[in-house]
């Protein structure tokens, strides 16, 4: 009881982003799976970082941002300010409600919210690059971790930086109150740590509650596919799972590449 309830049961609830533990036992077993295998990782750089090195292995002007899409279908984008995009197929990568909102008639799903906090403190409190986890529920605090201990530059010249999450709702003066429980879970005063930002995102991870199906459809039609965390699991390799589906059935259907689809699946 001590190992699941000190342990098990915060750790599940970090990797999947969900506090009450309501998803499917399938998925949590993948996740542990995933993280017995692996390690905890973050981008050098930050999250965005591994986009942009994407993004810089194509041909100059492959990319554009700040487009804002209002209408998609197999033969063309509209967007509000930059006019209508012909195209031959359309993937479609956002979040669900985004999705939902350009095709209508794909399900949204309920969501798990997430808050991340980011403080800069004189000193750390540990040099350790470990990731801390809060067993007792009553603390608004779901694990923290000292990020420039595992990544330098992320961190403001001569200070460190520390990183913290609340799952679910967040309470009433939440930056009083998660500087108040990182102090016990650190050991230390937290008086001198500056809050350099606080990010609320209601929406922020699909809940997976049982049944879960992990392999929604990505191919909505012959050039027109949809793909996200929410077509797998609530995960980063969800969602790059369902990316490598969707572009394996993109291939197949502009005859570029072999194999079946129950292939692609199993690959993913």
């Amino acid at each position: 009881a001590r190992t699941v309830q000190g342990v098990l049961r915060p750790l599940l609830a970090a990797l999947l982003g969900d506090p009450d533990l309501g998803m499917s036992s399938r998925r949590a077993d993948q996740a542990l799976r995933a993280f017995a295998r692996g390690r905890l990782a973050v981008p050098e750089g930050g999250a965005a970082a591994l986009p942009e090195r994407l993004a810089a292995a194509l041909p100059p002007g492959t990319v554009r941002t700040g487009v804002r899409v209002t209408e998609a279908s197999i033969s063309r984008v509209t967007t509000a300010e930059h006019g209508v995009f012909r195209c031959r197929s359309v993937v479609l990568a956002t979040g669900a409600r985004t999705a939902a909102e350009l095709l209508p008639g794909l399900r949204t799903p309920a969501f798990h919210a997430v808050t991340v906090l980011h403080h800069t403190a004189p000193a750390a409190p540990t040099a350790d690059p470990t990731l801390l986890l809060e067993a007792d529920p009553g603390g608004p605090v779901a694990h923290t971790a000292v990020m420039s201990a595992v990544d330098p530059g992320r961190a403001p010249e001569g200070r460190t930086l520390i990183t913290s999450t609340v799952l679910g709702t967040p309470p009433d003066d939440t930056e009083r109150r998660v500087r108040k429980h990182l102090a016990t879970l650190y050991g230390t005063s937290t008086d001198e740590w500056e809050l350099l930002a606080l990010r609320h995102t209601p929406d922020a991870v699909p809940s997976m509650p049982p049944p879960h199906d992990a392999h929604r459809p990505v191919r909505l039609l012959a050039g027109l596919y949809v793909c996200g965390d929410h077509r797998a699991t609530s995960t980063l390799q969800g969602a790059l799972a369902s990316g490598q589906r969707a572009a394996a059935s993109l291939l197949r259907d502009l005859g570029l590449r072999g194999g079946t689809r129950e292939e692609d699946e199993e690959a993913a």
